[in-house]
């Protein structure tokens, strides 16, 4: 490994290794990596228009966020690029109010940015810090892993679906399934601790089954997981609404894996953190996706996952 002098001439680790196609790392120093990720949300494509503005202050920060707790590292430094139709000035108090609450809960500074006139489209780069023995790369899983996800998934889904389509379900189940569409909740922990138990990770923008084939195809693996085991919302599980779990995306949880010797330190994590981690499944030396049911049987299902580019 070339040496980088912290001039950020070029990126420590391959950027295909990364979380994301603008994911790099650069060295920081000795013990250290720079980690630097960028994400782009445009009206209708990221979020409907409808959002609510303080909400979207909020996802816009939280999906990068995201991004660098997949690497293993912790946010620190944002920069904000919007380009906005007008200068609604209600509008960019509010947006204002939902990043700056974000920032604050996550513990990053605005640094710099810029604005701009022309469809709303907000593009942020965030810039955290990981030790270099923390690093959680997608090519690191290794067979007979442990899988996890944290928190809760398809709520964001169901939430995009009944926006959508509107159909009959709980007001109370529709109310935060629409809140964790807009206002998405990565984890909030320090993870040089979690990533120590780990030995990859990704973050779920896309769906489990197209992240997670990420992780796949990186390492060369294949991957068991149990249905009974997804966390979800029981009216996801009794209406089996599968795909909102498995390839709906926006969950922005992160989905890792661990040898079977952190087991036991990953649900202690768990309770001394008070967040939700679920053992989902193992990795597998078989190149494909098992989703297995509760008497055994495979699900039969077809992966879609978010497409950027989709009609």
């Amino acid at each position: 490994m070339a040496e980088n002098k912290n001039n950020f001439d070029e990126p420590i680790v391959d950027v295909s290794e990364a979380v994301s196609k603008t994911d790099e790392l650069f060295e920081k120093n000795k013990k250290e990596f720079w980690v630097i990720s960028q994400d782009t949300l445009n009206i209708n494509t990221h979020f409907l228009s409808d959002t609510d503005s303080e909400n979207l202050g909020w996802k816009s920060l939280a999906v990068n966020v995201s991004d660098i707790l997949a690497m293993g590292g912790n946010p620190k430094y944002a920069l904000l690029s919007i380009s906005i139709p007008s200068a609604n000035q209600s509008w960019i108090k509010k947006f204002s109010k939902g990043f700056f609450k974000c920032a604050k809960n996550y513990g990053v500074e605005l640094i710099g940015g810029d604005t701009s006139k022309g469809s709303l489209s907000i593009s942020i780069c965030i810039i955290g810090e990981v030790l270099k023995k923390n690093v959680l790369l997608r090519s690191n899983a290794k067979p007979n892993d442990d899988i996890w996800v944290t928190g809760k998934l398809g709520l964001p889904a169901l939430g995009l679906k009944f926006k959508k389509n509107n159909f009959n379900a709980p007001k109370t189940l529709i109310r935060n399934a629409i809140k964790a569409l807009e206002k998405p909740q990565p984890i909030k922990v320090d993870m040089n601790k979690l990533a120590t138990l780990c030995n990859s990770a990704i973050d779920l923008s896309d769906g489990l089954v197209p992240d997670l084939n990420h992780i796949l195809n990186k390492s060369a693996l294949g991957a068991n997981i149990y249905l009974e085991s997804l966390p979800m919302p029981l009216w996801i599980r009794e209406n089996k609404s599968y795909p909102l779990v498995l390839s709906g995306g926006d969950d922005y949880q992160l989905l890792l894996t661990a040898p079977k010797s952190s087991y036991k330190k990953i649900i202690e994590f768990s309770v001394v953190n008070k967040i939700k981690i679920s053992h989902i499944g193992s990795m597998t030396k078989r190149k494909n996706i098992d989703i297995i049911k509760s008497d055994g049987e495979l699900l039969n299902y077809k992966e879609k996952g978010y497409n950027h580019f989709a009609e």
